[in-house]
């Protein structure tokens, strides 16, 4: 590694803790914050009429998927695993699938914050890097909506059989179950469940440098929200005692449970490896 390479990375690890800190318990940008929408918003009946407009928006910025298609993907797997990067390689027909991810809900919760300037305070805030925190940075404390406005939505689809793609991790207990048993009662009839395994230390770097690289970006003027920050602690917990992620134990409970409720329910789960490449590790058919 260079003397620049060098300097770049201790830039990045500088500016990763001061956001780690941040964001710890009791900290401004813990999910947990009174700063946070849910909170800072509770008494607004306009917030009521701004997130229906957010869902009708959400709705109308994708192309319209296949209807009654009743079919879903499902992703698992830490913050920083490469899913995005293998669902591209894997699933042919992607762009027949409706993407529901919460971070793209948080980008129009963190537009309307910047608008209301409710967290100019935190925004002037200089990091290490003699920068200011960047728009994307705050997206934990838009977290807990954008989550409630992405159930919201993953009701709304499968009310119409869409297909649809359902990004997350599957690290809490139980979700994944909910989610089949959501499926199987809209009467879906395929389900693929696609998680990906990396070493803890890999999903930290690969989440580490996707942040660095987009804050970059948006320093340069390139980008308007800039990259947003895993704190270390979240990738942390999505990782039991032993070596496997907590999401890989839940897509198999989540598999099981579908098994007998879906016609055609699928488990695969893939090792990645840091450099773009994935092992299929696991492969579990629909049970005959």
């Amino acid at each position: 590694m260079n003397d620049s390479a060098s300097l770049d990375v201790s830039s990045r690890d500088a500016v990763a803790k001061q956001l780690a800190d941040m964001s710890a318990p009791g900290g401004p940008l813990d999910t947990s914050s009174p700063l946070n929408t849910t909170i800072r918003y509770a008494a607004s009946m306009q917030r009521l009429n701004f997130r229906r407009a957010v869902i009708d928006r959400y709705l109308e910025d994708v192309d319209t998927p296949l209807q009654e298609g009743r079919s879903a993907v499902i992703t698992a797997g830490p913050p920083g695993a490469g899913k995005s990067t293998l669902l591209t390689q894997q699933i042919a027909d992607l762009q027949g699938y409706r993407r529901l991810d919460a971070d793209v809900i948080k980008n129009y919760l963190i537009r309307q914050a910047l608008e209301d300037r409710i967290y100019d305070d935190l925004l002037d805030h200089t990091l290490t890097d003699e920068h200011p925190l960047a728009p994307a940075e705050l997206a934990a404390l838009v977290h807990n909506e954008s989550t409630m406005l992405i159930d919201t939505i993953r009701e709304l689809c499968l009310s119409r059989r869409e297909n649809i793609l359902i990004e997350g991790t599957l690290s809490w207990p139980g979700h994944g179950l909910r989610i089949m048993g959501e499926l199987a009662a809209a009467e879906y009839t395929r389900v693929q469940i696609i998680g990906v395994e990396v070493p803890a230390a890999v999903a930290h770097e690969q989440a580490l440098e996707r942040w660095w690289s987009a804050r970059q970006t948006w320093i340069c003027g390139d980008d308007e929200f800039g990259g947003r920050y895993t704190p270390p602690a979240a990738i942390d917990s999505c990782y039991g005692s032993d070596k496997g992620s907590k999401g890989a134990r839940n897509a198999l409970a989540a598999f099981r449970s579908g098994a007998d409720k879906i016609p055609d329910v699928s488990l695969t789960m893939y090792s990645g490896t840091g450099d773009g490449q994935f092992d299929e590790i696991l492969k579990m058919p629909t049970p005959q």
